[in-house]
C-alpha cells in the first residue's frame, strides 16, 4: 500500500480530529487543579492501619467539601487538595478522617496556594510550552540546513509544529471530557510534564522520518530533478514506518504497566502520555510526511507561476523594443 496515495484522506482525518478537540475543549472546559486555581494541599500519614482512598474520599465529602483530588502516597499517605480550608472546616475534616476516633494520624503539611502563585504558574506553564515549540522549530531548521530542496529547511520545522499541535489538542480533549465527569482528571503540574513530554516524543518520532526523508534526497544528489519528491517521501516512509510503530507498540506497554499497576495519581498522567504517543504515532507517519508533499507541490507550482509572469514579461519589454 502507497501512504501517500491516501494522503489527502489522512489530512482531512486530522484536521477532523483537532477540529472536534478544539471543540470538545471549548464545550467541557478544564478541571483546574489547585496548581492552577489556588487552594490548600493536606498531607497527613496515618500511624497503624489506614483507610481505603475510597473511605478517604467519602470522608472528604462528608465533610462538607464537594470538590477534592485524593492521592495515596506510599501505604499510609494521602495528599488531599481541596479549594479552602479554614480552621472550623479542618477540625471538622480531621474528625471525618478519623473516622470517629477509628484511626490516628499526623499532620505532614498544610500548605495554601494563593491564586497569584497560581496565575505565575499558568504563565510559566504556557511560556514553556510556546518556547518548547520554538526551539524545535530552530533546531529542525538547523538540522535540515543541508537540504534546501525541494522545500527550505525552516518548513520541516512548521510541519512538525503542525504535527505537534494534532499530538498536544487530542489528549487535552479526552482530559477535558474525563475532567468532566471524575474529579482525579485535573489539569495540574503533572498534566504539564505529560504535555512537554508527548512534545520531545512526537517530534523524536516525526524527525526520524524527517531524517530519512533527508539521507534519501542527498543520495538522489543531481538526479533530484528526475526524481519525484513524493517517490522520495513514500520510500523513506516505508523505510521507517515498521521502527515507529514498534517503538510506540514498546512504549504503550510500558504506559500501560503503569497506568494499570501504578498509583491512582499517575493514571491520568498515564492516560495522556498514552493518547499523545498514539497521536503522535499518526502524525508521524500519516500528517507530517504527507503535508510535506503539499507543500512541495504548491512550492513547484507557485514557482513556476513566477517564471511563466517574468517570461511574459521579458516578450513584452522585447516586443516593445522592436516597436
Amino acid at each position: 500500500m502507497k501512504i501517500l496515495e491516501y494522503k489527502r484522506i489522512f489530512i482531512t482525518i486530522s484536521t477532523i480530529v483537532v477540529m472536534a478537540s478544539i471543540a470538545t475543549i471549548l464545550f467541557f472546559g478544564f478541571n483546574l487543579g489547585i496548581d492552577f486555581k489556588g487552594g490548600t494541599v493536606y498531607e497527613i500519614k496515618y500511624n497503624e492501619s489506614a483507610p481505603l482512598i475510597s473511605s478517604i474520599k467519602k470522608s472528604v465529602f462528608d465533610a462538607g467539601i464537594g470538590t477534592s483530588s485524593v492521592q495515596k502516597l506510599g501505604e499510609s499517605s494521602f495528599v488531599i487538595k481541596i479549594p479552602e480550608l479554614g480552621d472550623n472546616l479542618k477540625n471538622t475534616l480531621d474528625d471525618k478522617l478519623s473516622m470517629n476516633g477509628k484511626y490516628t494520624f499526623n499532620e505532614i503539611q498544610l500548605k495554601t496556594i494563593s491564586p497569584s502563585v497560581s496565575s505565575e504558574f499558568i504563565n510559566k506553564s504556557i511560556w514553556a510550552i510556546i518556547l518548547v515549540s520554538i526551539i524545535i522549530v530552530l533546531f529542525i531548521a538547523y538540522v535540515f540546513s543541508g537540504v534546501s530542496r525541494p522545500v527550505s529547511s525552516y518548513k520541516y520545522g512548521l510541519i512538525a509544529i503542525i504535527a505537534l499541535i494534532h499530538d498536544t489538542v487530542l489528549p487535552t480533549a479526552v482530559f477535558a471530557v474525563l475532567g468532566s465527569m471524575f474529579v482525579e482528571f485535573q489539569i495540574d503540574v503533572l498534566f504539564v510534564t505529560a504535555i512537554l513530554a508527548i512534545l520531545g516524543y512526537s517530534v523524536n518520532d516525526t524527525i526520524v522520518v524527517f531524517d530519512r526523508i533527508r539521507e534519501n534526497l542527498k543520495k538522489a544528489g543531481k538526479n533530484i530533478k528526475g526524481v519525484k519528491f513524493e517517490e522520495v517521501v513514500e520510500k523513506s516512509l516505508k523505510q521507517t514506518i515498521r521502527r515507529s510503530v514498534f517503538t510506540s507498540i514498546t512504549t504503550l506497554i510500558v504506559i500501560g504497566f503503569l497506568y494499570f499497576m501504578g498509583g491512582e495519581n499517575t493514571k491520568p498522567f498515564a492516560l495522556v502520555l498514552g493518547v499523545g504517543v498514539i497521536a503522535g504515532t499518526y502524525s508521524s507517519i500519516f500528517l507530517a510526511s504527507p503535508l510535506l508533499v503539499y507543500v512541495e507541490k504548491f512550492w513547484k507550482s507557485a514557482h513556476k507561476k513566477d517564471r511563466s509572469e517574468m517570461n511574459e514579461e521579458e516578450l513584452q519589454k522585447e516586443l516593445t523594443r522592436l516597436d
